[in-house]
């Protein structure tokens, strides 16, 4: 017998939908049970069985074809699960040089639980220092909590004027706020 003879030969479709009706199930379990999401254990299945599709010619007779899915489908379940392990510890190590990035520039500025104090003081009186109508509204805003609909019934205005006094107002804050950022973000993910 020649190593052509040996081979499947051209596609038999209707064994090949055998093959898909016999191990597709059991297939995504596993896929399912490696991935722990249905989504991907069936996008796995799917490219074992396309995969299959595309090499049968070159498939030897004797080719046990559940052996040659099943170890398809494991194999791309463990090279996804790789990534994700990468990728988590890539997004790990951004987060931890964010972290320290911010506690260097809290010591750049000299950071203690006092200067808590201090910030509350400057927003306050940035605040205060805010023209009469943007403070107002940001006022009404951010203390009392209203939205810019009820602002602007409230002070007999149109609402694309409250948004443009918040934005004057938020611009104003930042810009007086700057040196403080790093502690704002800080504090912001202490209260988280």
């Amino acid at each position: 017998m020649t190593e052509e003879k040996s081979k499947v030969g051209s596609l038999d479709k209707k064994k090949f939908k055998e093959i898909f009706n016999e191990n597709y199930q059991s297939l995504f379990f596993l896929g399912r049970n490696y991935l722990e999401d249905e989504d991907e254990a069936k996008g796995v299945v799917q490219e074992a069985f396309v995969k299959l599709w595309d090499i049968w010619e070159d498939l030897k007779e004797d080719t046990n074809h559940r052996n040659f899915l099943f170890k398809m489908v494991k194999n791309n379940c463990l090279n996804i699960l790789k990534r994700r392990q990468l990728l988590l510890k890539h997004h790990e190590k951004i987060k931890s040089l964010e972290l320290h990035y911010q506690y260097e520039s809290l010591n750049r500025i000299g950071f203690d639980y006092l200067q808590v104090k201090e910030l509350k003081e400057k927003i306050d009186l940035s605040i205060k220092n805010l023209p009469e109508h943007c403070r107002i509204v940001f006022e009404l805003s951010r203390f009392e909590q209203l939205k810019n609909r009820e602002i602007a019934e409230r002070l007999g205005v149109s609402q694309k004027t409250v948004e443009a006094h918040l934005t004057k107002a938020l611009k104003i804050l930042r810009s007086d706020l700057k040196e403080y950022l790093p502690l704002l973000v800080f504090l912001t993910r202490l209260l988280r």
